[in-house]
């Protein structure tokens, strides 16, 4: 579930002017919501219906999803100056190349710290309601199609399952 959000790190330290710590906090949420529930959930969902379960995770996943998609939808997009571009020597400051937008009177998000503070806390709790959402499906799914596949296309099954997730 996780390994989506490694391929755009370097794309949200950019685009919010992040700390790497603050990415990888922000990385980690995943993990904190998981480990918050997976002992009650293993424990108790064996004896509740699993398939209502996973459906509930799936649903808590989805808002988590719609959370983590929210920053890219609330900020201003940004554009680049011609022949601006990011440098070493400039260090983390990339806001520095950024400009206004034409005919929006509001600032832009790297000028304004508590909006890149919100989208901060936005994105670590959607990383922890996708990891809370994420925790009745991976034991329980894997358990129901144990359950109830033939022997022989359980491990065909399990495999794909956990090729999804």
């Amino acid at each position: 579930m996780a390994r989506e959000l490694v391929s755009v790190l370097t794309t949200l330290e950019r685009r919010f002017n992040l700390q790497s710590a603050d990415v990888g906090v922000i990385a980690s949420s995943f993990e904190i919501g998981n480990l918050a529930l997976i002992l009650f959930v293993s424990y108790f969902g064996a004896k509740a219906h699993r398939p209502r379960l996973i459906g509930c995770g799936g649903l808590v996943m989805a808002l988590g999803a719609l959370l983590s998609a929210l920053p890219e939808f609330l900020t201003h997009q940004y554009e680049y100056e011609a022949g601006d571009g990011w440098h070493a020597e400039d260090g983390r400051d990339v806001c520095s190349n950024m400009t206004r937008t034409e005919g929006r009177d509001s600032a832009f998000l790297c000028g304004n710290k508590s909006n890149t503070n919100m989208m901060y806390l936005l994105l670590i709790g959607a990383q922890v309601l996708l990891g809370i959402g994420a925790t009745p499906v991976q034991p329980l799914g894997v358990s129901y199609i144990d359950d109830h596949v033939k022997r022989k296309d359980s491990s065909l099954y399990i495999g794909e399952y956990i090729n999804l997730i």
